[in-house]
């Protein structure tokens, strides 16, 4: 009888450390011997890498489920990512049987630090042979993946706690992986033929620091950031044409930092969330940095690369957030282009912060009228990209 291999497909919402996790699992499932496959209803095994930090990326995956029940060869799916990380761990922000009940045509669940346990829960299912049980797998890259960037996840989990954010809670604690381990992985990526190398953490700044150190950095200061020297070893290994990291946050983008990404391999396209351009709305989101040292930290980085371009996050319709204080983000957009900006309506996350403190009042209607007037300006503002490189956001 001939053998035929199970198939697999990984879909992936959100962002680029979802990416990477998915391109783990993709070389966790290649090693135990399944094979890619493009149509996901033809698949054995389907994995859901999912996000959470919008209702509208949930949503998604809820709809996804409508097809899958309707499917007449259902494939054993498998949901991973932030949805999970939400409702599982220490910091869980509803309970793991809310979800199940909303997705019961899932299988099984891991959460973003689980990779580790799929080949027992495939073998458990008869989906793998008996020689997999225990078996210990190294971080690889997919085979099948476009080879134009290779996503290296640097740390894990958050503890920024800005109000409207789940990823404190989908993702944990901050947790941050050795240099040794980065550099063997950015190693492997390069002799695979990669030559563009994205570094990704929730917030890659404050990489290798204590918790009590992370919180005394501030924007534009002296301190040195282990962050920095890790950007300037790797950029000199061989092979490496082309350097980015995501995702930094202004309040801790330090001289140090600033130095760093002078280097000529480091990409000349940043992405800093600024969220709001009014002082008084960040203080509410928690938002460690002020509007004055954004502004100061990119025109520094200007100093230091004369090319560089900027992306950035806005939330609009924040609670409590008035017409005269969005008008100051309008502000901010008109004196600085942005060449890439995801605007996203406020929702009410269950869980967090802003959900507990405060109410959701600023209406729909008013939250829309904003994303549109403000999407309108940025594409009035905006400069033209000098290169093929914003793609990969």
């Amino acid at each position: 009888m001939e053998y035929k291999p199970k198939k697999y497909h990984i879909m992936t919402f959100g962002c680029q450390a979802n990416a990477a996790d998915s391109s783990t699992m993709a070389g966790v499932l290649e090693a135990l011997g399944l094979e890619k496959t493009e149509n996901y209803l033809e698949s054995d095994v389907l994995i859901i890498n999912t996000c959470s930090v919008r209702q509208k990326s949930e949503d998604k995956v809820y709809g996804l489920g409508k097809e899958l029940k309707r499917a007449k060869n259902r494939p054993f799916i498998i949901m991973a990512g932030c949805m999970v990380g939400s409702v599982t761990g220490d910091r869980q922000r509803y309970e793991l049987a809310e979800l199940k009940k909303k997705t019961p045509w899932v299988s099984e669940y891991i959460n973003p630090s689980g990779i580790s346990k799929l080949p027992d829960i495939l073998k458990k299912r008869g989906l793998i042979g008996e020689w997999a049980e225990g078996a210990v797998f190294p971080r690889v890259d997919n085979p099948e993946e476009n080879r134009e960037i290779g996503y290296v996840n640097i740390s894990f989990g958050c503890d920024n706690f800005c109000r409207f954010c789940v990823v404190p809670y989908a993702r944990g604690k901050e947790i941050s992986r050795s240099e040794e381990e980065i550099t063997r992985e950015v190693k492997h990526l390069l002799n695979r033929g990669f030559k563009h190398i994205m570094l990704c953490g929730q917030n890659v700044n404050s990489w290798g620091l204590s918790w009590d150190e992370k919180f005394e950095i501030r924007s534009g200061s002296d301190q040195k950031l282990p962050f920095a020297d890790l950007l300037r070893n790797i950029h000199e290994l061989e092979g490496l044409e082309r350097l980015n990291f995501i995702s930094s946050n202004p309040f801790d983008f330090t001289e140090d930092l600033i130095d760093a990404i002078s280097l000529p391999k480091v990409d000349n396209f940043l992405h800093i969330a600024v969220q709001s351009g009014n002082n008084d709305v960040l203080k509410s989101m928690n938002r460690r940095h002020t509007i004055e040292e954004f502004i100061t930290l990119l025109n520094r980085i200007k100093e230091v690369k004369p090319g560089v371009e900027f992306g950035t996050d806005i939330i609009v319709g924040f609670p409590g957030e008035t017409r005269e204080q969005f008008m100051d983000t309008v502000k901010l957009f008109e004196q600085i282009p942005f060449n890439v900006a995801f605007i996203s309506i406020y929702s009410q996350r269950p869980g967090t912060p802003a959900e507990k403190l405060y109410e959701d009042d600023v209406s729909r209607k008013e939250k829309s009228y904003r994303h549109g007037y403000l999407t309108e300006v940025w594409k009035k503002t905006r400069p033209e990209s000098t290169r093929k490189g914003s793609e990969f956001l």
